[in-house]
């Protein structure tokens, strides 16, 4: 009875959660400053804003904004933290409340890496007003930006006009950056940018057999509350998922994903707790693969933010007690050890199916 208050499939479950109307990257440009030579820009973070004042008669109530950065950003909205983003490959998306009067989109992006590479801010806002209508703004060159990031750079209060216009990249789908994944534009979620994950243990693309534990907590920025979440999830040779300590579905079958659409209540973090077993008699192939996709309701429209397995996820080579828990503590817990991405050998391209069942593998824990 508890995992049917959860979990639904996820064909049947993402009508529940309010969708507005989309929101995609087809008019935006990807901007940098005036640093960019040869394609490439210098590390480090650097500062963009940009200030939107309704049309006369107009008042605005909330912003639905989609946005990412080569390498990674930080999104203030009228001098308030709403989040940010550190995977180019997926957008994140925010939907917060807006003034009746000045508004300021300011964003610091971070070139990362040691040496000068590719950067880029790629952004789309959709600003609703009181009377239901809409515009969008998009990251182009009416965009301001510093190579410094001033102190209070973010408030509204702040003089941006001695920075010079933002330079443009390309339009969206320039090389390299090619296509970006949108939350729930609809939810195009996908093992795509996931990586084959496990323990140290891995030698010679084998591991040893046994159960091992793995950890990822996601923590919503001030103001927004997770309700629901979608997950894809498949492992060599079996799994079974853990949100927030409750027991959510197995898989055994590492040839086919399952996914689950998880129903969301309000907490401070979300963690996703998964007890994954190496099954034969001599060490084999062992890893686990997952995507997933958290949406947060806030004002009328959905926030939502994608992450992957990947080396910011935690493992351990045991299973401890009541590590699937929300409270447990992982502080001291390794990070995973990356095999590869969606597609290498020997597992190749898996395919994704309906969820597992809401029953523990052999040894794992029966959850709350």
């Amino acid at each position: 009875m508890v995992r049917k208050l959860f979990v639904t499939l996820a064909f049947a479950a993402l009508s529940v959660f309010p969708r507005i109307s989309a929101l995609d990257f087809d008019a935006s440009t990807w901007i940098w400053t005036n640093e960019v030579s040869g394609g490439n820009a210098p590390v480090g973070s650097r500062a963009f804003r940009k200030d939107f004042v309704a049309p006369l008669g107009k008042t605005p109530v909330q912003a639905d904004i989609i946005m990412t950065a080569d390498n990674s950003f930080t999104l203030y909205v009228n001098g308030i933290s709403v989040g940010g983003g550190g995977d180019l490959h997926f957008a994140e998306r925010f939907c917060v409340p807006l003034c009746s009067c000045l508004n300021v989109f300011a964003v610091t992006a971070t070139n990362g890496a040691t040496t000068p590479n590719p950067a880029g801010l790629l952004a789309a806002i959709q600003i609703t007003y009181s009377d239901g209508t809409t515009s969008t703004i998009v990251s182009d060159t009416t965009w301001r930006y510093s190579i410094s990031v001033p102190s209070g750079y973010e408030q509204l209060t702040f003089d941006d006009n001695s920075w010079p216009p933002a330079i443009a990249e390309g339009a969206y789908g320039v090389s390299p950056w090619g296509q970006i994944t949108i939350p729930s534009n609809p939810p195009v979620l996908s093992l795509s940018n996931a990586d084959w994950i496990w323990t140290s243990e891995v030698s010679g693309g084998n591991a040893p057999i046994g159960n091992r534990a793995f950890r990822r907590t996601y923590t919503p920025p001030p103001g927004q509350t997770p309700t629901s979440a979608t997950v894809i999830i498949v492992a060599d040779n079996a799994y079974t998922l853990y949100v927030n300590g409750i027991l959510i579905g197995s898989g055994t079958d590492f040839h086919t994903a399952q996914t689950y659409t998880i129903s969301l209540a309000p907490a401070n973090e979300t963690v996703f707790a998964v007890f994954a077993q190496n099954a034969d008699v001599v060490p084999n192939p062992a890893g686990l693969l997952a995507a997933i996709e958290i949406n947060t309701a806030n004002c009328n429209c959905t926030a939502g933010v994608m992450f992957v397995t990947d080396g910011g996820w935690k493992s351990n080579t045991g299973t401890p007690a009541g590590f699937q828990l929300p409270g447990y503590d992982d502080s001291t817990w390794p990070a995973a050890t990356v095999e590869g991405a969606f597609g290498i050998a020997p597992w190749g391209k898996v395919a994704v199916g309906g969820a597992g069942p809401a029953t523990p593998i052999g040894g794992a824990p029966l959850g709350l």
